[in-house]
């Protein structure tokens, strides 16, 4: 039985460990990471793990801001990660709909996920294509 919870600083190293198969634009940083791990614990930003037989089996980061065009609160997934032996069971699906109620309750108007891999996998869940992100790195 799969249950999601906000994340501890104990789950810092499956976090990390599931971070690195994440990342394709980014090479992460343990040190880094170490860093800003606590402030997302801390309540920064929405930091939820899923939680199987005992192991960190996936997590999910979002944020939430302020902006004038939607007219309140806009919560944006930012990453969400399953480990590859826990696929297709609907962790990632819970992790998700956790991030969502979360948002809901905090007043969020709306909930965004930028992505170029998954887009497919978030228009099943209910989704709809909205902008294009770029970036501009800042050094």
């Amino acid at each position: 039985m799969t249950h999601i919870r906000p994340a501890v600083l104990a789950d810092a190293d499956a976090v990390f460990a599931l971070l690195a198969q994440f990342a394709t634009s980014y090479e992460p940083s343990r040190g880094a990471f170490d860093r800003n791990y606590g402030h997302l614990v801390r309540g920064d930003a929405d930091l939820l793990v899923a939680e199987d037989a005992g192991e960190v089996a996936g997590y999910a980061l979002a944020t939430r801001f302020l902006v004038l065009y939607a007219n309140g609160w806009v919560a944006e997934l930012q990453e969400l990660m399953v480990a590859p032996a826990s696929r297709g069971r609907g962790i990632g699906r819970a992790l998700v709909t956790a991030i969502a109620d979360r948002a809901r309750a905090a007043g969020a108007v709306e909930l965004t996920v930028p992505t170029r891999r998954a887009r497919d996998y978030y228009v099943a869940l209910g989704f709809t294509d909205t902008a294009t992100y770029l970036k501009l790195p800042l050094p």
